[in-house]
C-alpha cells in the first residue's frame, strides 16, 4: 500500500473536485471530440484544391489520381496534415534557373507560419521544395546540361501542424 501524501483539488468554495468531471464544462475541448477517450482520426485521402502549373502533372500510375495528395486530422484546435506527392514536370528544367513552382497546394492545408523544407531526389542537384503552400522543383547547375529531365519521377512526404 502507498503511504504518500493525499492531494485535493478544490473549487473556489473549497470543495473537493472529484476525479471524474462533466464533460460539458471542459475549456478549450476538441470540438470534433464526444469524450475524453476519443482521438481524431486522419480523413480519407483527397486532392480537393491541389492545382499544378509550369508543367507539373499528378503521376498517375496508381492510386486512382490520388498520387498527389492529403489527409488531416481534426483535434480540435490544430490539424495534422500529411502530404503525400508523387510527380513530375512535362519540361526539362535547366540547372542554376532557381526553384520553379509546379504545384499549389490548397489554403486549408497551409501550415501555420514558415513551413519550408528541402527534399534530395536521389539524384544529384534536383531538389523537391516545400514552402507554405507551393512545390517547386530546383535544379543546381555543376556544369553545362545539368538539368531535370522532363517526366522524371519526383516524390515528396511530410507531416506538419496547422491551427488555419
Amino acid at each position: 500500500m502507498a503511504t504518500g501524501t493525499k492531494a485535493y483539488l478544490q473549487d473556489k468554495d473549497g470543495k473537493n473536485l472529484l476525479v471524474g468531471t462533466d464533460w460539458s464544462i471542459i475549456q478549450n475541448k476538441p470540438n470534433n471530440l464526444a469524450t475524453t477517450d476519443q482521438l481524431g482520426k486522419l480523413s480519407a485521402w483527397k486532392n480537393d484544391g491541389i492545382t499544378y502549373k509550369n508543367g507539373g502533372y499528378d503521376w498517375d500510375h496508381v492510386n486512382n489520381g490520388l498520387n498527389c495528395a492529403y489527409r488531416v486530422a481534426d483535434m480540435g484546435s490544430f490539424k495534422i496534415v500529411e502530404l503525400r506527392l508523387a510527380f513530375a514536370v512535362s519540361q526539362d528544367i535547366p540547372g542554376g534557373t532557381g526553384d520553379v513552382e509546379v504545384i499549389d497546394l490548397p489554403h486549408a492545408i497551409q501550415a501555420d507560419g514558415d513551413e519550408e523544407v528541402w527534399e534530395a531526389t536521389g539524384v544529384r542537384g534536383i531538389f523537391v521544395h516545400f514552402k507554405n503552400e507551393s512545390i517547386s522543383v530546383y535544379c543546381q547547375k555543376f556544369s553545362d546540361g545539368d538539368k531535370y529531365p522532363k517526366d522524371g519521377l519526383l516524390t515528396f512526404h511530410t507531416v506538419y501542424f496547422t491551427t488555419l
